[in-house]
């Protein structure tokens, strides 16, 4: 399997940052860790073997991109303030530079997002935003409410990465119209610790008339990254 690492210094987060890109052709896909860990979560918890056909055999590319959520939401001696201004840096650097860089890489335009967790949240909540850039979101127990991190603060910047709050007030019909063209999957097991969130999420996402798969995943186990690369296989194609 061809692996490769890209890396630049970036203007969005203010340093370097590498981007590793796991096979030569086919449809990319977009690839968030859980919690803000590395890129190398994939890899190491088996969701890249998992995906292992699909890449060997020209389907897919994956793309995995190091989050910064321990630098963000998760940053508990910044205040909440800067913790979604951090966030929001993140979000300029998928769009303005890793989603340029996978058009630039890639034959194929049609880009995937999928993560677990607060990756999950990551995929989609690009998507809700951006559907004319992402066409495919697929999250894994998605960790849909970001308020929890923000010590009860609010402002514009939390609302509109807040889908949970955002998306149920969307009335702009030409960005709903894109939604509604994208691919949204929601898969999720009996034991998610964000169960409930993601049939928030879905209800929503039914109100406003946007099909999607909620896929309730009957299987669970003691190995849940097993698991998740089963979901993969599925919903990745």
């Amino acid at each position: 399997m061809e692996k490769k690492n890209h890396s630049w210094q970036s203007p969005s987060l203010g340093r370097k940052s590498t981007i590793t890109v796991y096979g030569s052709e086919g449809t990319p896909l977009l690839a968030f860790p859980d919690n803000g860990e590395k890129r190398t979560e994939w890899e190491n918890n088996g969701l890249i073997d998992a995906l292992s056909f699909q890449i060997e055999n020209g389907h897919n590319r994956i793309y995995c991109i190091d989050a910064i959520d321990k630098e963000s939401l998760f940053n508990s001696r910044a205040t909440p303030r800067v913790r979604i201004n951090r966030h929001r840096q993140f979000e300029s650097y998928v769009t303005d530079e890793v989603l340029p860089f996978i058009r630039k890489t890639a034959e194929d335009l049609f880009i995937m997002t999928a993560g677990v967790g607060l990756g999950g949240y990551h995929a989609v909540n690009l998507l809700l935003k951006y559907p004319g850039q992402i066409q495919k979101a697929i999250s894994i127990g998605g960790r849909f409410q970001i308020r929890p991190f923000m010590d009860d603060y609010f402002d514009d910047n939390v609302y509109y990465n807040n889908p949970l709050e955002y998306l149920p007030n969307l009335d702009d019909q030409n960005l709903l119209d894109d939604i509604k063209n994208t691919d949204i999957r929601l898969v999720v097991t009996p034991d998610d610790p964000h169960l409930e969130l993601n049939y928030m999420l879905s209800d929503i996402l039914r109100a406003k008339a946007v099909e999607h798969i909620f896929d309730y995943w009957i299987e669970t186990g003691d190995n849940p990254w097993k698991i998740r690369g089963d979901m993969l296989q599925r919903h990745v194609p």
